[in-house]
């Protein structure tokens, strides 16, 4: 008889506190929804290296932090290494107290060894929330460094997905490419959630906030997000749209030095980073949320903006499109126009009761869809489907 109360050990690399990204906020969200609907749930994450395995407790869920050579400092290697890194003691540390467990849940390439195991069979669950073909394919310029990741990531990503007998997609579209370029069947769907946040707007201008004139971008500052040909198109066409970029990244000083090239500094605001609290504070205060990306595999920031009564401008991606429904909850542009994000912005700007409207559908929409209780509802009945 499969138990009522399950021991879930998620895998993740880092967490939201650390590292703000997509797949740390799904993990630890979705750690907290399963805790609440009765279930034991464990985090095991990345620790310091120097210090040894740490075991502590965040709103009933139990955290280990294991410690992992960083290999981001080893350049020409960095990014197989650090995850390597990490991947080779998550599985070390699997192997010795995997029997704890009735679930073993890998989040994205977090813990992409554990087809090593063969004991895992039948409990080994991951969710994909892209597949790193992809996330290069969108990629200019190529190092060796991004290649070398790239070609070996891809094998040991399918030899994950093979061996995991539950395999999660976080949208039809990352379903669509798991299928079709890995030629596997059974991939389920679960979308990211979001919490429906009662928080006010902020009123304390020292921290971030904005308000219903302007537009807000929240992201990690990369060339995928496409915000250098947005902020091109707002200089030539001589709007007086005001965005401000909450993020960082590798592209900060390229958006940071093509803002002051097109004298746009009191229109744009290069902000850094906030914490969530912040943000989820703020982002009711603004007309609209940006993301001009040319890669999706869902936008849960779209979720989290819909959630607060705002709608969204966006690429017009098919991962974008199952949340995002163009004249309902926001407008979908094309990402060969970069203007087109411009001419979205300013409508909105000139329609503040349309822009209301937008906002209003996409808060319900989340409230009967998204909201991580659901989700965490659906996890739950596929986990059952395990040999747990």
């Amino acid at each position: 008889m499969k138990p009522t109360k399950m021991n879930i050990l998620l895998i993740c690399k880092s967490l939201p506190w650390r590292f703000k990204g997509g797949i740390q906020t799904h993990t630890w969200n979705l750690a907290l929804a399963l805790t609440e609907k009765g279930h034991s749930v464990t985090v095991l994450t990345g620790g310091a290296y120097r210090e040894g395995e740490k075991h502590y407790e965040i709103d009933g869920v139990s955290i280990i932090e294991i410690p992992f050579f960083p290999g981001r400092y080893l350049k020409p290697i960095s990014n197989i290494a650090e995850e390597f890194s990490f991947n080779w003691q998550a599985k070390n540390w699997v192997r010795k107290n995997h029997g704890c467990f009735n679930v073993i849940h890998t989040q994205g390439r977090s813990g992409y060894l554990l087809y090593m195991i063969p004991a895992l069979k039948g409990r080994l669950a991951n969710t994909i929330h892209g597949i790193i073909s992809r996330e290069s394919s969108s990629e200019k310029g190529w190092s060796f460094n991004s290649k070398l990741h790239a070609w070996l990531t891809q094998k040991i990503e399918y030899k994950l997905l093979k061996a995991a007998q539950l395999k999660i997609a976080v949208s039809k579209d990352v379903c669509k490419e798991i299928s079709l370029s890995n030629h596997l069947e059974g991939v389920e769907v679960i979308p990211n959630g979001v919490k429906l946040s009662t928080v006010e707007p902020i009123t304390n201008k020292q921290v971030l906030a904005g308000d219903k004139t302007k537009f807000l971008f929240v992201g990690r500052l990369h060339p995928v997000k496409g915000l250098a040909p947005v902020i091109a198109a707002i200089a030539k066409t001589k709007s007086k749209i005001q965005l401000d970029i909450v993020g960082n990244g590798p592209q900060y000083k390229t958006l940071k030095d093509l803002i002051k090239k097109h004298k746009l500094e009191s229109q744009i605001r290069l902000l850094g980073e906030y914490s969530n609290v912040q943000i989820h504070e703020a982002i009711p205060s603004y007309r609209a949320l940006l993301l001009p990306s040319s890669y999706e595999t869902q936008g849960i920031v779209l979720l989290e903006a819909n959630a607060h009564g705002v709608p969204v401008v966006a690429t017009d991606l098919a991962a974008i499109r199952e949340s995002v429904t163009h004249g309902e909850n926001g407008l979908l542009c094309n990402i060969e126009q970069p203007e087109s994000y411009v001419f979205a912005m300013e409508y909105l700007l000139e329609n503040p009761a349309e822009a209301e409207r937008m906002g209003a559908i996409g808060k319900e929409r989340i409230s009967s869809v998204f909201t991580w209780d659901k989700v965490a509802e659906r996890t739950i009945e596929s986990y059952q489907k395990l040999a747990v």
